[in-house]
């Protein structure tokens, strides 16, 4: 085994359901996907895990993460600088592409986003240079400039892997980016993931409904959830 840098012992993620929602579903309010879950993250492997809707896939994300406290069981990280990209984020309107991707460094620094040479301990060349290097690699570059509003989902969700680079996070987790995406934007948002695992050497967590045959085109590993179990589906170094 590599030297993992997340790694979760027994545990269990259980939560409380609506009562509308367990009534109508007929199951107990306390609802519980995952049970006694063993696994590990690896320092720089590509990790997608699979499963239908319901079954606990963001939760175990969000556990992973430090978002969310498991019911019990324990959670152990040797890091703590994580970079998210999912379905649900939203990149600012009234901001360009260019502003979104470099929006951290600005609140980091309290800095206004049109004047970049006022962030602190930062090269402007530098994050330049950088910037363009990745927004070319993710074939956006054209587009940087323009508002998310003008740009498709699959690009918004480049620019946001983007950004998640340029914050040189440890671990990047991305919950369902495909979604919303037709087979070709999916393809190659799965390529940009692979290329920023693989070129980049971040851990990526990916959370999917993609079927596992598809993915193992691209991941370093692949785990899917069947029942309230983890099961290893693909690895590449086996």
């Amino acid at each position: 085994m590599k030297n993992w840098v997340i790694k979760l012992e027994n545990v269990t993620i259980s939560y409380r359901l609506d009562k509308s929602v367990a009534r109508k579903s007929n199951v107990s309010r306390i609802f519980t996907p995952l049970d006694g879950i063993d696994m590990h993250v690896q320092d720089g492997e590509f990790l997608s895990i699979s499963g239908p809707n319901g079954s606990g896939k963001t939760s175990l994300l969000k556990v992973m993460s430090g978002i969310m406290n498991p019911f019990k069981g324990k959670v152990h990280r040797k890091v703590s600088n994580f970079g998210f990209v999912s379905q649900s984020q939203v990149l600012l309107p009234e901001l360009t592409l260019r502003e979104n991707i470099l929006l951290p460094f600005f609140l980091a620094n309290e800095t206004h986003y049109s004047d970049i040479s006022y962030i602190k301990n930062c090269d402007e060349q530098e994050i330049h240079e950088k910037l363009m290097a990745n927004v070319k690699r993710f074939n956006i570059q054209s587009i940087i400039d323009k508002s998310p509003r003008t740009c498709s989902v699959g690009q918004q969700q480049r620019a946001l892997l983007t950004r998640a680079l340029m914050m040189d996070c440890d671990v990047i987790f991305a919950d369902e980016p495909e979604q919303n995406l037709d087979s070709d934007g999916r393809i190659e948002l799965f390529k940009s993931f692979q290329e920023a695992n693989r070129i980049y050497g971040k851990t990526i967590v990916l959370v999917t409904q993609e079927h596992p045959d598809v993915l193992k085109r691209y991941v370093s590993r692949c785990v899917k959830i069947k029942g309230n179990e983890i099961i290893e589906f693909f690895s590449r170094a086996s």
